[in-house]
């Protein structure tokens, strides 16, 4: 969805909303206004008179509102009908991190809450205290180990306790943080293997090798690195890290048998 037709569409909702709000406010007089009008007029004649009048008011209550809602997912839903994503959430009143990650627009999964904790821990001292006006940072980053693990904590928390910051929840962070900082270390790991895979390119040594994360047949140190980034991914850190280790020692080993080669002289013997 381009930018301008994103903004043709907000504006036509506002417009909508604007009309819905003149409706609104011509169908039910002010307070003010509503006794004047009772003072001036006569009273109905008939019950039926009062029946047709109330009936015609709710159908044009029941159609404004309808229309509110219609303008308003208007503004919340991307042109293919589902609701946008956004990056940030600004806290109203009665909101909760359950009921926040479980918003289409968020997370769309109510135990993905501590994701939200773990984004805004500068800002949320207690998972199960936020206050209106607050503005949390969604994590759009997270892996599905990173996931995963917001939704087992989730659902292992146990009790709720207003003002206290679980036990529970610093465990989970610390754990989230340690993890973090593996994968940041396994992550440089893959990184040096495709730097040295790369030497080993212009080297002219590149080796095949064989390893049970492809089946057990002989594949190309190219296909191996990929299967680390995969692997890296998808929160298998340890995996990644071994066939990432796999593929340096191999580059290592062939840039030396290269340069041996090189500097090889004839035999007479």
């Amino acid at each position: 969805m381009t930018k301008f037709s994103s903004a043709v569409r907000i504006l036509f909702a506002l417009s909508a909303v604007a009309l819905v709000a003149t409706g609104c406010v011509t169908a039910k007089p002010t307070e003010l206004e509503a006794g004047t009008a009772t003072a001036a007029a006569a009273a109905p004649s008939s019950d039926s008179t009062s029946t047709s009048d109330s009936t015609t008011t709710a159908a044009a209550d029941d159609s404004s509102r309808a229309t509110l809602a219609a303008a308003i997912d208007a503004l919340m839903s991307d042109s293919d009908g589902q609701p946008s994503l956004i990056n940030r959430y600004i806290v109203q009143a009665g909101d909760h991190l359950w009921g926040i990650s479980s918003q289409q627009q968020v997370y769309g999964d109510p135990y993905q809450w501590p994701l939200l904790f773990k984004r805004n821990r500068g800002e949320i001292e207690d998972a199960d205290l936020i206050y209106p006006g607050q503005v949390l940072h969604i994590d759009r980053d997270a892996n599905e180990h990173q996931i995963q693990q917001a939704i087992d904590h989730a659902k292992t928390r146990g009790a709720w306790s207003l003002g206290v910051t679980e036990t529970s929840d610093l465990e989970y962070l610390a754990k989230a943080q340690s993890s973090q900082v593996i994968h940041q270390e396994v992550e440089q790991v893959v990184a040096r293997a495709g730097d040295d895979l790369g030497r080993a390119r212009l080297a002219g040594a590149v080796w095949r090798m064989v390893d049970l994360s492809t089946g057990g047949s002989a594949v190309s140190l190219d296909e191996l690195l990929r299967v680390a980034g995969q692997k890296l991914q998808t929160g298998d850190l340890d995996e990644a890290m071994r066939i990432a280790l796999r593929v340096s020692e191999a580059s290592i080993l062939g840039i030396e048998q290269a340069q041996s080669q090189s500097r090889a002289r004839p035999s007479y013997n």
